[in-house]
């Protein structure tokens, strides 16, 4: 699955402009260690976060997995599988932005590593198979075998520590023991999350907002739609909205820090008055968790459609999506 690569075939094409493909860090391949088979431990055993901290949450069938900003913020990339599904966390600390891929592109089954090259100030993997480059914030591949095709995307979900361990007391979450010497209690990049620096020069600027305002986005090809947390200061949330003529439902919380959004399939979906992780339900007595897995009622075992969507930073929006559109009430 793991070529070297020097054997790697290179293609002349990229779909981007190269006027803003930089050098994010030296070594080229893999210059930031991605986790293979990461080690996992009980939420009563993390010791090594507080509990505004940011995580990274999947959920396939009943498996519930919590990769925190702590260990991506040093890794970027974790390669793991729940089953025969094999995917990898990818997160961005530059654009803040936080995915899951499947690993299996085409029928072949492959690793996602660091490419060492940014675009728009924005993580590039390579697949190991390939050696092909893809754009993060786009989910398609910019350069290599696959060119302009696009990956397929597991549904995931960024929030705090405080909020994920209630939802989800019995998760597992990534472990300090990675095999590499790191300092996951401190942040490498010092100020970055709050001030206005942008490290690397992007396509488009659009600096009516402040660029590291944290908003979540779906997206449909080359089409963005964005809600801001803000919308949801009072604490959790629901709002109706149409997004590419699809009626959806929007779920958030601003202090939580965590929102979802789904296609609007069943009948009454509102707010749930039950205790977490359920977030929603709906007119035949189902309730729904924040994945949009039916965790109990007469549907259980079944999930509501989740648009494809991840938060990101303001300025990456922008540079990525320009003629997106916002969210107003």
């Amino acid at each position: 699955m793991v070529e070297d690569p020097a054997n790697y075939e290179y293609f002349v094409d990229w779909s981007i402009d190269m006027d803003y493909l930089e050098a994010g860090c030296n070594g080229g391949y893999d210059c930031i260690k991605s986790l293979e088979n990461p080690v996992f431990i009980g939420v009563k055993d993390v010791d090594y976060i507080n509990d505004e901290d940011l995580v990274v949450g999947l959920k396939i069938g009943d498996e519930v997995r919590c990769y925190p900003h702590a260990i991506l913020d040093w890794h970027e990339i974790v390669n793991d599988n729940i089953d025969d599904i094999y995917f990898s966390i990818n997160y961005c600390p530059l654009t803040g932005s936080g995915m899951a891929w499947d690993r299996r592109v085409d029928g072949k089954l492959t690793q996602f590593g660091v490419s060492g090259l940014l675009f728009n100030s924005n993580v590039i993997p390579y697949d190991r198979a390939t050696g092909s480059h893809w754009s993060q914030m786009q989910q398609k591949c910019v350069n290599g075998e696959f060119y302009k095709q696009r990956v397929k995307s597991y549904p995931v979900i960024e929030t705090t520590w405080k909020t994920w361990k209630e939802m989800y007391p019995k998760s597992k979450v990534v472990s300090t023991e990675t095999g590499f010497k790191r300092d996951y209690g401190n942040y490498p990049y010092y100020s970055y999350k709050e001030n206005e620096d942008v490290f690397f020069p992007t396509e488009y600027d659009n600096d009516t907002i402040h660029p590291k305002v944290r908003y979540y986005g779906v997206i449909d090809n080359d089409k963005a739609h964005l809600y801001s947390y803000n919308l949801f200061k009072d604490g959790t949330g629901l709002i109706k909205d149409t997004v590419w003529d699809k009626p959806v439902v929007v779920a958030g919380s601003e202090p939580d820090q965590v929102m979802m959004v789904v296609a609007s399939t069943v009948e009454g979906l509102k707010l749930s008055t039950k205790e977490l992780p359920s977030i929603l339900e709906d007119s035949s007595g189902n309730t729904y968790d924040i994945f949009g897995y039916c965790i109990n009622g007469p549907d259980k075992g079944s999930r509501l459609e989740v648009l494809n969507g991840f938060t990101a930073y303001w300025f990456a929006w922008a540079a990525f999506y320009p003629e997106l559109s916002l969210y107003k009430p």
